[in-house]
């Protein structure tokens, strides 16, 4: 035995696998716990120095002096509680991956970091849009075609072009652009919204936008990629249209009542999910582990107070 050892009782009848000397028993390990829970071991080692033999052994009965192995109900208690952390752990590491940012997006040009970086309540007008560009080949509109602008000012460059000018620069499919430019010259109002920096919503509350607009018109201008650039807790005001074309597809357009830019928000609104949400399976398991945990714990109490 090792100098300073304080060896433990060793129960008659285990002796060393490998030498036949006498064991000294040990403090299991979380492996042995958990082996425990479906075979009930002790971990031991050798007392003879010469040999150095270390090793879990299966308990020994009651009458032998061991310990009380573990009940069912004991058993199904620790694999309940360990496979509800297990799931709790997972549900948080899913949680923790969601808030992540996904893949990365396309880096961004010189222009978008410059709009980006404009100031709460400034505009900032963009780029022109190279000749290159399909779209400039495809305007049929005298509005000038730019990119990643900021509008920080309401009110201070009013468009002065049409309706239909700014959807077909937009390049709206046509038979939209008719229906959005009829319901605006009759008045025919889908729905009002409301424009900030964190994003446009309707006054019901029911759908949302991005505060990045696919396309706005400001003067005699047409911005692809417009950033509502408002100071903190500005609100502005506006007419919300829709249409669908031929293939089915929704498209919304808001008309500002401070300064009548036209603006394509999208081809369909982000709309709030109202259904009930089902729980995931995994919630579903780890509810029901909980519910059989207090089960065990509360069949478990009247013995102990009866003891």
């Amino acid at each position: 035995m090792a100098l300073g050892s304080t060896p433990r009782q060793v129960p008659a009848g285990h002796h060393c696998p490998a030498c036949g000397g006498k064991l000294e028993r040990l403090h299991r390990n979380a492996l042995d716990r958990w082996v425990s829970l479906f075979r009930s071991v002790h971990r031991y080692r050798c007392a003879e120095p010469d040999c150095a033999w270390e090793g879990v052994l299966g308990r020994l009965g009651k009458a032998e002096g061991s310990a009380h192995a573990p009940t069912w109900r004991v058993r199904v208690l620790w694999f309940a509680m360990g496979a509800a952390f297990a799931l709790a752990a997972v549900q948080g590491t899913r949680l923790a991956l969601r808030q992540q940012p996904g893949k990365p997006g396309p880096v961004r040009g010189g222009t978008e970091l410059q709009s980006l970086a404009t100031p709460p309540g400034h505009d900032f007008e963009g780029e022109l849009l190279p000749a290159t560009d399909a779209r400039v080949a495809r305007n049929p509109s005298p509005l000038t075609l730019r990119r990643s602008c900021s509008w920080g000012r309401p009110g201070g460059n009013p468009y002065r072009g049409t309706v239909a000018q700014a959807l077909s620069a937009s390049q709206l499919p046509a038979d939209v652009v008719r229906q959005i430019d009829e319901m605006v010259e009759r008045g025919w109002v889908r729905s009002q919204v409301e424009i900030s920096r964190t994003g446009i919503r309707t006054l019901d509350g029911r759908r949302h936008f991005s505060s990045q607009i696919a396309a706005m018109g400001f003067g005699n201008t047409l911005c692809f990629k417009t950033r509502v650039n408002f100071v903190e807790g500005h609100v502005e005001y506006a007419s919300l249209y829709e249409a669908t074309d031929s293939q089915g597809k929704s498209y919304a357009v808001m008309v500002p009542y401070v300064c009548r830019n036209v603006s394509v928000l999208g081809e369909r609104a982000e709309a709030e999910d109202e259904t009930p949400k089902l729980p995931e399976p995994a919630s579903w398991t780890l509810g029901l582990l909980a519910l059989g945990l207090l089960a065990v714990l509360r069949r478990r109490r009247p013995r102990s107070e009866g003891r």
